[in-house]
């Protein structure tokens, strides 16, 4: 039996900004959740407005947020310290993963690994963020 997703787009008058499958969006979530060893997921749905560069004008859209906070101290990150990564960094972060055919297989079928969540949010922070999560 297939499964059902369900795809979450944000919009503004300049077009679609995200288009992450709201399963998987919960899925890495819960991954990174149930595995965490020093960073830990804090909000899932709170939003910001980002303005972006098109055009030569800024374009103001709305998106959510995945809000990550360190629970103990690693590396140069004090315990506390809190990270908001945009989803359409998520999205371009996953666009990115998929060109490695065993990920994009994985991410078709809705079956990510701890190992993808690291990746992804690696990626998606332009390498600032290692989570380090143990299975």
């Amino acid at each position: 039996m297939g499964s059902l997703f369900i795809t979450v787009k944000l919009k503004n008058y300049y077009g679609t900004l995200s288009d992450m499958k709201a399963e998987l969006y919960h899925q890495l979530v819960t991954l990174i959740h149930t595995t965490y060893t020093w960073v830990d997921v804090m909000d899932t749905n709170g939003e910001e407005v980002f303005s972006f560069h098109t055009g030569g004008n800024f374009h103001p859209v709305r998106c959510r947020i995945l809000c990550l906070v360190a629970k103990w101290s690693n590396h140069n990150y004090p315990k506390g310290q809190r990270w908001r990564i945009p989803e359409f960094e998520l999205d371009n972060a996953v666009r990115a993963l998929k060109q490695n055919p065993s990920f994009r297989k994985r991410y078709r079928n809705g079956q990510l690994l701890y190992t993808d969540a690291e990746a992804i949010i690696k990626e998606a922070s332009y390498g600032h963020i290692i989570l380090e999560l143990e299975p």
